[in-house]
């Protein structure tokens, strides 16, 4: 009976944990999704099923996302991404191969790969502060879809590591939210696949879990999208930079 409760007030705290995360990328375009993904590993043991759980429940919610911004999602943008991301996730096939042969182990699940999460908080504080950019028509996102297939499977919510390249792209607050989004659904619909063959996934059983998260995710995002229309566009680049600042040092403090 205990373990019964147990089981539904984890189920409750999720629930709400998805509404806010999917509210708050709605109306940032970011941060919800490592919000998601921490309180998530609060309560499943094994951090590949939290990385592959939360990446189909940030599908249902990005794509959701994508649907209600619709009429801002740049062509060409995604274009450059989908190539990208086919090719990371390719990629990040032959390192979990790699991993298995130098671990022995008979499946990916055996593996755990934390030092990245540092890695990406220095690369996001580079990104944002110290690197030169320079305007120019170049196929950038090939690469921005590149690093978020190779590294989507091991760290779970790329959106903090690819965003500081939507920033620097000089888009509205609402084309911010949409093309970020639709490419974290690419991003998420590559690595599906993956968890189901190397790590063993299935997604069915976790039904109890899915279900009411995607209902959640969901209404989370339409509630974010009327909070957008009161932020203006001056004060969503800077709290967007603020709230990529903070979710930084989180992740380099990671290990602590």
């Amino acid at each position: 009976m205990v373990s019964a409760l147990g089981k539904i007030l984890e189920i409750i705290i999720l629930i709400i944990a998805a509404f806010f995360s999917s509210t708050v990328s709605a109306f940032l375009g970011m941060g919800g999704g490592i919000i998601l993904l921490g309180i998530m590993a609060l309560f499943i043991p094994n951090g590949f099923m939290v990385i592959a759980i939360h990446g189909l429940i940030q599908l249902i919610s990005n794509s959701t996302r994508t649907y209600i911004f619709k009429k801002n999602i740049k062509k060409d943008i995604i274009k450059e991404f989908i190539f990208g991301a086919i090719v990371g996730s390719i990629a990040s096939i032959f390192i979990i191969l790699i991993l298995i042969n130098f671990y022995k182990v008979q499946s990916a699940s055996e593996i755990k790969v934390d030092f990245l999460k540092p890695l990406i908080g220095f690369f996001i504080l580079w990104y944002l502060f110290f690197k030169k950019y320079k305007q120019k028509n170049t196929k950038s996102f090939f690469k921005v879809g590149f690093i978020s297939g190779l590294t989507s499977i091991f760290i779970g919510a790329t959106g903090p590591l690819i965003a500081p390249f939507f920033l620097k792209k000089k888009l509205l607050k609402e084309e911010i939210i949409a093309n970020k989004a639709a490419c974290q659904v690419i991003t998420h619909l590559t690595k599906i696949p993956i968890f189901i063959y190397f790590f063993n996934v299935n997604y069915f059983k976790e039904y109890l879990i899915l279900i009411p998260l995607f209902f959640s995710v969901f209404i989370g995002t339409n509630f974010g999208k009327k909070i957008l229309k009161n932020i203006p566009e001056s004060q969503f680049k800077k709290i967007f930079k603020i709230v990529l600042f903070v979710i930084a040092v989180r992740l380099i403090l990671s290990p602590l």
